[in-house]
Parts: structure tokens; C-alpha cells; sequence
């Protein structure tokens, strides 16, 4: 229970964080990127330890590169992960963008 509290109370702290800064919706949305992309790619103690009792992580709107990297690096975590909204990527691990829309393309589900 104390992992789950400790957890909780770093998620919050980043959740005040970016809500008290007067950030706008890009710097916010980049800020949360950067706090998925460091707790897939180097996990707490505490994360590991509530992955270790079941718990999946759910990360929103990563891009595919960073995906494979993770997937690569973190194999014995795998069963930890759960990636929505994936945003794929060209070979330089930039987004792909929809020539008729103009649009990042990206899955909707999981």
C-alpha cells in the first residue's frame, strides 16, 4: 500500500506541476510525454515494485520508436505495458503525417 501511495503522490505532484505552471496545452502535453517516455524507459523502484505485483502501466500517445526502444531495452517488463493512441513513425523516428489530411497519424486503440 505504501508503493501505491508513493506512486500516487509523484503522479499527483506532476499533475499540479504542469496545472500550476500557466503552461500552455503544448508544453503541457510535452511534459507529460517526458513523464511517460522516463517512467517506461527508467522505472522507479516503486513502479517496478507495483509492476512486480501486476500492476500495468497504460502510456497514451508515445511514438512507435520509442515504443520499439523500450520493447527492445525492457523485455522482462513487457508484460507491464500497455500502449493507446501509438503514433507512428518514419525510419528517422519522426511522426508520419496523412498527406490528404495533414494529420499525425496514430492508432485509436491499444
Amino acid at each position: 500500500m505504501e508503493i501505491i501511495t508513493s506512486y500516487i503522490k509523484r503522479a499527483l505532484f506532476f499533475i499540479f506541476l504542469t496545472a500550476g505552471t500557466g503552461a500552455s496545452y503544448g508544453k503541457e502535453m510535452d511534459l507529460m510525454y517526458e513523464f511517460q517516455l522516463d517512467q517506461l524507459l527508467d522505472p522507479s523502484e516503486e513502479q517496478l515494485q507495483l509492476e512486480d505485483v501486476g500492476h500495468v502501466f497504460i502510456y497514451d500517445g508515445l511514438k512507435e520508436s520509442d515504443i520499439n526502444l523500450a520493447l527492445d531495452e525492457q523485455q522482462h517488463r513487457m508484460h507491464s505495458m500497455m500502449f493507446v493512441n501509438v503514433i507512428w513513425t518514419d525510419e528517422s523516428g519522426q511522426p508520419v503525417v496523412d498527406p490528404f489530411t495533414g494529420q499525425i497519424v496514430s492508432d485509436d486503440d491499444c
